[in-house]
């Protein structure tokens, strides 16, 4: 059984002389995106390694990740960064899969 809310990640990989203001233009998008009334989560992660950045979101459908890209806010970043770029952005659009009710439960099998 599908969630039918929209899960994204996004990859960003910026240039490493613009890292850190790829970061902070990022950051800056977190406070308004939440007070989005169909974002249900935004996180940004970075890589251990310091070359990516990590976009995790959590939307009611597809017409609330519409809306959240028709931002103010959201296209001057996307603008912004894009000059930044040393390679495309990745993004993977998910829907989480959950057991249902009705559907026996998997064992577990522990590492041996």
């Amino acid at each position: 059984m599908l969630n039918k809310h929209l899960f994204v990640m996004a990859k960003i990989t910026p240039k490493a002389a613009f890292f850190e203001a790829a970061k902070i233009a990022l950051l800056s998008l977190v406070g308004a995106t939440r007070n989005e009334v169909d974002c249900i989560q935004f996180e940004i992660h970075v890589s251990p390694c310091g070359q990516f950045i990590y976009l995790y979101e959590e939307w009611t459908d597809q017409a609330a990740l519409n809306n959240h890209h028709q931002e103010k806010q959201t296209k001057a970043v996307a603008q912004k960064i894009e000059h930044w770029l040393a390679a495309p952005t990745e993004v993977a659009l998910m829907n989480k899969l959950e057991q249902s009710a009705q559907s026996p439960r998997q064992p577990h099998f522990a590492n041996a």
